[in-house]
């Protein structure tokens, strides 16, 4: 499959700057390029090379056989045109690709309209540019294969749709940058291996990645994104997706089938700042087990997710701000699998929550941590800001805020500030759960006794409110000292 990866880059771009001879004319690099893929192997055959008058090269009933039989591409035609430094690639509708990867044979076609790839990096006369660019576009992409009678690969299907992407680099800076857009991405396979079968069938709505990044030369330079002197992100938008599946693993069989809404992802590092930001419009999925296994349905539910991190890893002489921000919004779980545990319908099902938002300034130096020093010298807090961390679940909620700020003129460092602490519902779930038999009695008792122990009654029926302290004296628990 390796081979098959590297044969379809060949074939686009032609890019192998070792094959690029000393004249400029197209002919002559394909000419080379032909040649130094059969020296490794490969056979390449066509029934006929046309040269046009504005340098244009044509291969028509064009085959490329890699070696043991691996694979095998075939075509009707395949064309490039030079224009200035650019050359643009056309190629016939229907790419047909056939092979074996350990043992298991595969086929598949490509189909496309318009495909057209136009790169900078070919003709000799552009080696000496610094920046390669390459751009691919079609008004449809479509990978259809797979055999119904095969043991193995029974089905595989990709549609695309319409579909743009865009690449440069720049070898004088070491950068790339670029952009892939697909109007939508419909997958299905349905495959065996190793006993284990899948059958999926998914479809999702436009689907857009943005990347650029530092390269770096070798190994030891990629620590330059943990010290400020390099810098990558990627970011990914997909529309709502939709699918239905069947997984045999194990003896054991479910069907599956959901949906989710938009979603987005970035992740970033800027100046020794690493950005983790995730966000999807919600899902509902529900599994439901072969009729042989003592099962019921699972079905869930959530109508947001989103998780943000900020982690200020490069050395610093001043604080820099960290960022926790965890968000899932209205998780409902089916009632087929609450029965498993309360038939009885003693707990609450109302939708569980979590929301974390917290705020920091800190003085990290990741490198200094992989140096094995200090770590009162690789990591240092000044100051806690938590906005708010709340978890609801089963009818019982526990949600706190506060701040602090930190002295760091000891060994550790001493926090000084308050965190205020609500607990609603706490021991209402707790003897719910003693009651079912999921909670020990005694684990259950020990807990609502600490809360009770620091925590003064709220308004409200099982409620407990705590103010905990953190000051030069200790730390108090509604004004009392915690021994």
């Amino acid at each position: 499959m390796k081979k098959l990866v590297t044969a379809f880059t060949t074939v686009a771009i032609v890019s192998s700057a070792s094959y690029a001879a000393a004249q400029n004319q197209l002919e002559t690099t394909l000419d080379l390029v032909v040649r130094g893929m059969m020296d490794d192997g490969t056979e390449i055959s066509y029934d006929e090379r046309i040269i046009g008058s504005d340098g244009a090269v044509e291969y028509t009933d064009l085959v490329i056989a890699a070696p043991e039989g691996e694979f095998t591409m075939s075509m009707d035609w395949l064309k490039g045109v030079p224009s200035g430094f650019d050359v643009t690639f056309t190629v016939s509708d229907t790419i047909d690709v056939t092979g074996q990867e350990e043992g298991v044979e595969f086929s598949f076609e490509i189909q496309s309209s318009e495909l057209e790839l136009t790169t900078n990096g070919l003709l000799r006369e552009a080696m000496s540019t610094e920046d390669v660019t390459v751009t691919f576009s079609a008004d449809e992409f479509v990978i259809n294969g797979g055999d119904p009678d095969s043991a193995v690969l029974r089905k595989l299907f990709v549609d695309l749709g319409a579909v743009d992407f865009d690449l440069l680099f720049s070898s004088e800076d070491m950068f790339a940058k670029g952009s892939f857009n697909a109007e939508k991405m419909d997958v299905a396979y349905d495959y065996t291996i190793d006993g284990d079968s899948q059958i999926i069938d998914q479809t999702t709505a436009a689907t857009s990645v943005v990347f650029e990044f530092d390269v770096p030369e070798d190994e030891e330079d990629i620590l330059g994104y943990l010290d400020g002197s390099k810098s990558g992100m990627f970011k990914m938008t997909s529309g709502a997706s939709a699918f239905t599946g069947t997984t045999q693993a194990e003896g054991m069989s479910f069907d599956m089938e959901g949906t989710s809404g938009d979603s987005a992802f970035l992740f970033e590092v800027i100046d020794g700042n690493i950005t983790y930001d995730a966000l999807a419009d919600g899902f509902e999925i529900v599994m439901t087990p072969s009729p042989d296994l003592p099962i019921p349905p699972v079905e869930m539910a959530m109508s947001e997710m989103a998780m943000k991190l900020v982690v200020p890893v490069g050395s610093s002489e001043t604080p820099a701000e960290m960022v926790i921000d965890i968000l899932f919004a209205d998780l409902v779980i089916g009632e087929g699998l609450w029965s498993m545990i309360d038939p009885g319908k003693t707990i609450s099902r109302d939708p569980a929550q979590l929301d974390i938002d917290i705020e920091a300034l800190v003085q990290l130096d990741a490198m200094a941590a992989m140096a094995g020093e200090d770590p009162t010298s690789a990591a240092t807090i000044h100051s806690l800001d938590v906005n708010q961390v709340l978890l609801s679940l089963a009818g019982a909620s526990i949600q706190m805020d506060g701040a602090a700020t930190f002295d760091n003129s000891g060994p550790i460092p001493m926090p000084l500030g308050a965190v205020n602490i609500d607990m609603r519902g706490v021991t209402t779930l707790a003897n719910q759960l003693v009651a079912l038999g999921l909670l020990d009695q005694m684990q259950a008792g020990m807990a609502i006794g600490m809360m009770m122990a620091f925590g003064q009654p709220g308004d409200e029926a099982d409620q407990f409110i705590s103010e905990i302290t953190f000051s030069e004296n200790g730390i108090l628990a509604n004004g009392q000292p915690i021994q």
